[in-house]
């Protein structure tokens, strides 16, 4: 494809005429004939692997050069070899045997370790479908992901009965509290990569003192397995981080019908070289975008308060706004009331008040804040529904 898009470019410099047909179809079909043409010449083993692969693949070249035509992306490159990979079946290549087994085409029957009887069940309903599957390699662990159609029913919409306001942090990592400022939730910050820092060092110097991948050389196997290792921590860490997240946003889903949180610009916070590694860490982003999605599935409501609401410089008993309020103070005191109060919560009280009918959001640094329309993220309308118990955050 570069060498033809390359010889073009010559011709038209050099004022020779490019017809349409000179250039190579960058469409998926297009994409498809060109390999069928040159499969036997260029990779004779074609057959060893299933169909539904090579489709896959053509679909995702077309949307790269897509994106590259329309200036969202550079030029695709190859995927990267030597630290693990996926490859993605599509739907008649994947289907499930029963709740514990998975039959990919080529591959055979794997069984699965954790069970799939909610999506095989759905499957034998007739309520789902299985549009593509991905099969992962992740720190010396394999993991197969389905990318499912669900038929579900839609729950009304919630009244906006039970309120609270979440306020993140880094000392504790969820604040929660109603608007008549009832301390409901405190998730203090496990800091699963702080924790797991020595470990990795150590793994990653055994790693380095082996010979790894590079031009013209094989990666050792020994490098192979060090390398594992270190694989292995960084899915550790990532699991803890993604379970307690999970917990968390469920059960503030499913127990609480409006959610306000910050819209915070957590983009420019990880610039910070004194601060980056922990707010990753405590992966804000990843709260707030797991909270848009569930409380569509739950029936609840997603507020975010606009991203310089003072949320930790208002009084939650008189209003006052600080004009200033260092990193450092983690205690709240209003001069002009007298409240003291420790700062997330005080912060997650006047997010919770946010949420309550009429309310609105200040947009002020400092000073007498200023009103501004609060933004709806996600209204009651879910996809998916369920009346399992809430799980207890940390459990």
């Amino acid at each position: 494809m570069k060498d033809n898009w390359d010889e073009n470019r010559v011709r038209k410099e050099a004022g020779i005429e490019v017809a349409k047909d000179d250039w190579i179809d960058t469409r998926h079909f297009g994409l498809l004939y060109l390999r069928a043409e040159h499969r036997d010449e260029v990779a004779p083993w074609w057959v060893a692997n299933g169909s539904s692969t090579y489709n896959d693949a053509a679909q995702r070249l077309s949307a790269a050069f897509t994106n590259l035509r329309k200036g969202r992306a550079k030029f695709p490159h190859f995927k990267r070899k030597g630290q693990g990979g996926s490859v993605r079946f599509l739907g008649p290549a994947v289907r499930l045997v029963d709740s514990h087994h998975v039959r990919i085409a080529r591959i055979g029957e794997l069984k699965t370790y954790e069970s799939t009887r909610k999506l095989f069940r759905h499957l034998e309903r007739g309520t789902g479908k299985i549009v593509a599957a991905t099969l992962t390699q992740r720190g010396g662990t394999w993991a197969v992901s389905f990318t499912v159609e669900v038929a579900q029913m839609v729950p009304a919409t919630r009244a906006p009965e039970r309120i609270i306001g979440v306020d993140v942090g880094l000392t504790t990592l969820y604040t929660g509290a109603t608007p008549d400022a009832e301390h409901v939730l405190e998730v203090a910050n496990p800091r699963h990569y702080v924790k797991s820092q020595k470990k990795l060092a150590h793994a990653q110097r055994v790693a380095a003192r082996r010979q790894g991948p590079k031009k013209g050389a094989a990666a050792s196997n020994r490098w192979k397995k060090a390398n594992g290792r270190v694989q292995t921590i960084h899915a550790g860490v990532a699991n803890a981080r993604k379970n307690l997240l999970h917990e968390t946003t469920s059960m503030l889903a499913k127990n609480y019908d409006v959610i306000v949180i910050e819209d915070l610009n957590v983009a420019g916070m990880v610039k910070s070289p004194s601060l980056a590694k922990h707010i990753s860490d405590a992966a804000w982003g990843e709260f707030a975008r797991q909270l848009e999605y569930k409380t569509k599935w739950y029936g609840s409501a997603l507020v975010r308060a606009d991203r310089f609401y003072p949320s930790s410089k208002t009084c939650s008993q008189c209003g006052t706004v600080k004009a200033t309020l260092s990193l450092d103070q983690r205690t709240y005191h209003c001069g002009a009331c007298g409240l003291v109060l420790d700062r997330d919560l005080n912060a997650a009280i006047n997010l919770a008040r946010m949420g309550l009918p009429g309310a609105s959001s200040g947009t002020g640094r400092g000073g007498e804040a200023s009103p501004a329309q609060q933004k709806l993220v996600a209204t009651a309308r879910p996809d998916e529904a369920s009346t399992e118990t809430p799980l207890a955050v940390g459990a």
